[in-house]
């Protein structure tokens, strides 16, 4: 094997939901795997004497979602999984590598410590982890139709990716950003003056003096990266619309373009608040819509007394409320604008959810880790940054889950979901009961209402059959745990376990968090 044909690879793949996988990779890791059943991440094969083809598309499939392993040498018979073994292991590692690095596949992301050799007993079983693919690798496809051979992993098995979501992975592949392209169409006058101006006196205020500060608003934008020089005329770029156009003209161009912000802070009516960019009575751009929520969002956040570095004033600007601006500010900077569906914030009693258009261009684990940027908008990043909105280095979510645990909040959870392609970030917030009770006395009164839900709630957990007992503990350990994989741990039929699992969420039990693809089961607490 020419190991220089192999793609280099940095990842998480040594994670499959929570369990670290050590040097030692053993009987009985594999049957801890087999225990799971096939997840997003585990996928069996028989493969006794030969790969099947359908190996292939699960390559592509964990390539291009956020990897896994696919074992080799297991039988699955009504939904039991059994060691069979294959029979000449060296004969199937050789056929993999000459495989991976000839014209089967479009990408080769896996490395020699990805392949397992294992015996099971006097059985040998070919572990092989499949690590997701980076994004100048993406669509990694099966043959040379990249629309028809690019796959992705949903639950337990692959699907087939849409025109739309090969298209959305193959404009990730760029190195140029998106949001640069000059729209020739358009001139600088057909941006919002009041949004630039606004703007201009924040970056003023920030930086006095800057020799940026006296030229006009054309120059001023090419500066920025919200305009370019085009055929010696000046044009806005993707940037720049999004960031100071006006959602008619923005619509134009971006078609599914749209931000809309909801709060819902009362049971008695559908929203308490609500903003969005198709309103008309503001422009309707990113930065706009910004400033707008930005208070909003963190209104409520409880605030510690906390005297300023000038040991006067106090500081009631908390590394919680930074954290969430920080959030609302990645949804803006890294959305995929030619996406469905637009930016959703919605704010709840104790919740925040903030979702965007446009997958991960990293792992979940590198973005968590921090230290890794990789803006989907370039553009848009350095227009936020000159006002000191967003982080370069790449920390946003990192410092997200790093206040949430200092804090001793419930760790945030990160979703995506495809066809399509959505990024959603859901937080619980600790409020100030004081500051919500300005907002209205139907805050009093939602509060009462949750302690009696509480208390129902622990009541009907009291009541619950040992079936469903079993079902919520399964869901606390791994609420990612399909209906497929709790009917085999309990030897009970599927439809037995949607039936109960319905009967759990009309309780109040359980629910749904994400959608139905990429989403997971939360245990009410």
């Amino acid at each position: 094997m020419d190991v220089s044909h192999q793609r280099r690879y940095s990842g998480e793949c040594g994670i499959i939901y929570g369990m670290i996988a050590s040097d030692k990779y053993d009987f009985q890791w594999v049957l801890s795997l087999l225990d799971g059943g096939e997840t997003s991440r585990v996928e069996c094969k028989l493969a006794a004497k030969a790969i099947p083809d359908s190996f292939w598309e699960s390559y592509s499939a964990f390539a291009n979602t956020d990897g896994g392993i696919v074992l080799l040498g297991i039988k699955e018979e009504n939904r039991r999984f059994s060691i069979e073994g294959v029979s000449d292991a060296k004969k199937l590692v050789a056929d993999f590598w000459n495989t991976v690095n000839g014209s089967k596949v479009s990408a080769n992301v896996v490395y020699d410590h990805n392949v397992h050799v294992i015996d099971c007993g006097g059985k040998t079983v070919i572990a092989i982890e499949i690590p997701r693919a980076e994004r100048s690798d993406r669509p990694v496809h099966v043959g040379e139709d990249v629309f028809k051979g690019t796959y992705r992993r949903n639950g337990e098995g692959d699907y087939h990716c849409s025109r739309e979501a090969v298209k959305a992975m193959i404009r990730d592949q760029c190195v140029e950003t998106a949001d640069v392209c000059v729209l020739d169409e358009l001139a600088v006058g057909d941006l919002d003056a009041d949004s630039v101006r606004r703007y201009r006196t924040l970056f003023d205020g920030l930086r006095p003096g800057h020799v940026w500060g006296t030229l006009p608003d054309d120059e001023f934008l090419v500066k920025i990266g919200g305009a370019k020089r085009l055929n010696g005329k000046i044009h806005p770029t993707l940037a720049g619309l999004v960031c100071f156009g006006e959602f008619s003209v923005i619509s134009d161009v971006l078609p599914y373009f749209f931000l809309d912000y909801r709060e819902h802070m009362s049971k008695d009516v559908r929203w308490t608040d609500r903003i969005c960019s198709g309103d008309a009575t503001w422009s309707g751009n990113v930065l706009e819509f910004f400033f707008k929520i930005n208070q909003r969002i963190t209104a409520d956040v409880k605030t510690p007394f906390r005297i300023a570095s000038d040991n006067v004033t106090r500081d009631d600007d908390t590394p919680v409320h930074k954290a969430l601006r920080e959030v609302l500010a990645n949804a803006l900077i890294h959305a995929d604008y030619h996406g469905r569906q637009g930016i959703v914030v919605e704010k709840r009693y104790k919740r925040l959810s903030v979702s965007n258009p446009g997958a991960l261009r990293i792992s979940k684990s590198v973005a968590i880790a921090g230290g890794t940027s990789d803006a989907r908008n370039a553009k848009i990043f350095n227009i936020f940054s000159l006002v000191k909105i967003g982080e370069r280095s790449g920390i946003g979510l990192s410092n997200l889950f790093g206040v949430w645990e200092q804090s001793g909040y419930a760790r945030p959870i990160i979703t995506e979901s495809f066809d399509p392609e959505r990024t959603r970030v859901d937080v619980e917030i600790e409020v100030a009961e004081k500051s919500t009770e300005k907002r209205g006395k139907y805050t009093g009164k939602l509060t009462e209402k949750h302690g009696e839900y509480t208390e129902k709630l622990t009541e009907r957990r009291a009541a619950l059959t040992e079936t469903e007992e079993k079902i919520v503990s399964i869901l606390e350990s791994n609420g990612y745990s399909t209906q497929k994989v709790i009917s085999t741990k309990l030897g009970i039929t599927r439809t037995y376990v949607t039936k109960i699992m319905g009967e759990l969420q009309t309780k109040g039990v359980i629910r749904r968090i994400g959608p139905d693809k990429g989403g997971h089961w939360e245990v009410v607490k």
